[in-house]
């Protein structure tokens, strides 16, 4: 049964506003991809068509249950009304908006928590372990979810996509197993069926490597179980990341569950296990596609062997028998049509996903996951690879290529309004790209350029640099303002200039923060970011006495602490003309003898009392019975009168 709600009736548990009898209703949908419900209804004497509205809501048998769709387009003619619904899950897209929401090292279900957090009316569910780290801001739900950006969920933690009325299940898989096998490759004649198998990605010989490049000893390749099912060995190079020899080992790749490796045995146990699993997920086994159209087939003889399909769900697995070769490829239902009137799958497409491809061995992209360490840091000698892959793959395009008799071509959109709106040139010298006019508005603002020499843009926003070398003037953030805020690194003469510049060092089991350039002093922080030491350069006064402190113009001044106004705890050196110390108390402590020389005079101002070893010196005079004297002032001679003389 079909019902429709109109727009301001959202008791869905209930009985809609109106049920419908649609000549044909059927809903579409891929997996990871758009879903689509569409109804078709008479023009009928009892009004019924009457509640189709925009924005009412059907709802409709599916091959998940039954399913809420919101109408998003109608086309109403002589025979009847055409309404095309979304899940009503995409109601998300308008009423659950992400201003700042920050997953941070959480796996699937937490992430989904907080994206689902603005709006409570939509709830979600994930059996994704993985815990990483996205960030959105001014994004809607569905954006998050499922955007091209590189941050989106399924970028981010990986799996599925499932709409279940209000709720959304991204779990690592959609669909299960449950034992569907049809047999391919034999002579199809009828137009409900094609088929295509693909055998360019085969692998049955794989040489593999390990973390910093170890290979495996002895021949050095592990061979697929259906390596004689092929005419020829079809050979590639894997490396397995997860795989480490000890010596290579990182702080926490135990945690991460990093295999490590002592010996060369462990290591081509490790290696011959994960090239096992590669084998296991079916990379020795040709791509398969399989579209059935089971309205086109039914009551051929056909059909038998395809009836099965009617009641699959989007992400099955199918197991796809070839007649020739004998061998069962595991493929996905990747799209289905179901007919919400007879309650059964009436088109289904059968294939492998995109993630479920060898890593690495065509796309360019999964290469460079290779040429990353777990660590972070950068495989020099794979991002050659990856670029001369790159590189091949841009000559092979230019062999495709149609020849053009102009030296020069232009792509523009001059329409503000337009999504569109931008320009493009290309030509033998190379290429300029625009996003906005002139000021005067009489030509394009060109921001990009790339030619035989290069590239060269205003800006560049990039997930992940790689890169050898960097060549360039000068590196500056975003809204810099000199000595008001931000930070310039000058390459050509070696200048970093920041308001503030903190260098951290943490340490596992200290909150050792580091070291931190703030309003003209080095200071060295501790736990908490308490100042522990500080250091402090002034040439001159400044001319507010506010900002500095006051009264110790050219000095470098060491203080133990935050500074004070009168740098009343610590040392300064005043060039090449004196040192000095200020603090309340001054101790020296040697196990040996302290010897001090001096190549000028001491001059000394004692203010208060000498003590040495505990015993408080004296000021005075010592007179003896000739009649000489000498006189004392905190235990030091200054002076007397002997026979000679005085002095």
């Amino acid at each position: 049964m079909i019902q429709i709600y109109k727009p301001s009736n959202t008791e869905y548990e209930k009985n809609g506003d109106m049920t419908l009898f649609p000549m044909e209703a059927k809903i579409h949908a891929v997996l990871n991809g758009a879903w689509e419900a569409e109804l078709e209804h008479p023009i009928d004497p009892e009004g019924r068509w009457k509640y189709i509205q925009d924005e009412s809501v059907l709802k409709m048998p599916s091959f998940n249950g039954e399913q809420l769709f919101r109408i998003k387009k109608k086309r109403k003619s002589e025979n009847g009304i055409l309404a095309t619904a979304v899940p009503v899950f995409w109601d998300a897209k308008e009423d659950c908006y992400l201003q700042d929401v920050r997953p941070t090292n959480v796996n699937g279900q937490q992430a989904l928590n907080q994206m689902l957090a603005p709006n409570p009316k939509y709830s979600g569910e994930s059996d994704i372990k993985l815990e990483t780290t996205a960030y959105y801001q001014d994004k809607n739900l569905l954006e998050a979810l499922n955007g091209n950006e590189e941050n989106s969920f399924l970028n981010r933690w990986g799996g599925e996509i499932l709409f279940d009325n209000f709720k959304v299940l991204v779990n690592r898989r959609a669909g299960g197993d449950y034992g569907v096998e049809i047999l391919y490759g034999k002579n199809i004649e009828k137009d409900g069926i094609t088929e295509e198998v693909d055998f360019q990605d085969v692998i049955t010989r794989i040489y593999p490597k390990s973390y910093n490049g170890h290979v495996l000893s002895g021949a050095g390749y592990v061979d697929s179980p259906l390596i004689a099912s092929y005419t020829t060995i079809k050979c590639a190079t894997a490396t397995f990341q997860n795989v480490k020899m000890q010596e290579d080992a990182q702080e926490g790749d135990a945690e991460k569950g990093i295999i490590l490796c002592s010996t060369q045995e462990e290591l081509d146990e490790a290696l011959t296990r994960e090239c096992e699993k590669k084998f296991n997920s079916g990379v020795d086994k040709p791509n398969v596609t399989v579209n059935v159209k089971m309205v086109l087939l039914e009551g051929t003889e056909e059909y038998r062997d395809y009836q099965m399909l009617e009641r699959i769900s989007l992400g099955d697995t199918v197991h796809c028998k070839h007649a020739d070769i004998g061998i069962i490829t595991d493929a996905r239902v990747m799209e289905l049509t179901f007919d919400a009137i007879d309650e059964k799958v009436k088109e289904v497409v059968i294939g492998k996903t995109g993630n479920e491809y060898f890593n690495g061995l065509s796309d360019a992209a999964t290469r460079i996951d290779t040429a990353i360490r777990p660590d972070g840091t950068v495989i020099g000698q794979q991002i050659q690879g990856i670029i001369d892959m790159a590189a091949a793959q841009m000559k092979l395009q230019s062999t495709k290529a149609k020849k053009q008799n102009v030296r020069a071509i232009l792509f523009e959109d001059k329409d503000p309004e337009s999504p569109l709106y931008g320009a493009m040139c290309l030509g033998t010298q190379g290429f300029q790209i625009a996003s906005k006019r002139t000021a005067d508005g009489r030509g394009w603002d060109w921001s990009t350029f790339g030619n035989a020499n290069g590239f060269f843009a205003d800006l560049i926003v990039a997930g992940t640099m790689l890169a050898d070398r960097i060549r360039g003037g000068e590196l500056i953030s975003l809204e810099y303002e000199e000595g008001e805020k931000g930070f310039k690194l000058d390459l050509n003469n070696g200048i970093m200039k920041a308001v503030q510049l903190l260098i951290e060092t943490k340490k596992k089991g200290r909150m050792e923060k580091g070291f931190c350039f703030k309003d003209g002093n080095l200071e060295v922080l501790g736990i908490d970011d308490k100042v522990i030491a500080s250091i402090h350069c002034c040439g001159s006064l400044p001319d507010n006495p506010d900002d500095l402190p006051s009264g110790w113009p050219d000095k470098v001044v060491f203080a133990g602490g935050e500074p004070f106004e009168s740098y009343s705890n610590g040392f300064w050196v005043e060039g090449k003309e004196a040192a000095g110390v200020r603090c309340n108390k001054l101790e020296v402590h040697t196990d040996n003898d302290t010897e001090v020389f001096v190549g000028g005079n001491i001059e000394a101002e004692i203010r208060k009392k000498v003590i040495i070893n505990k015993k408080e010196t004296k000021t005075g005079r010592a007179e003896f019975s000739d009649g000489t004297y000498l006189e004392f002032v905190n235990g030091c001679l200054v002076g007397g009168n002997a026979k000679a003389g005085g002095f």
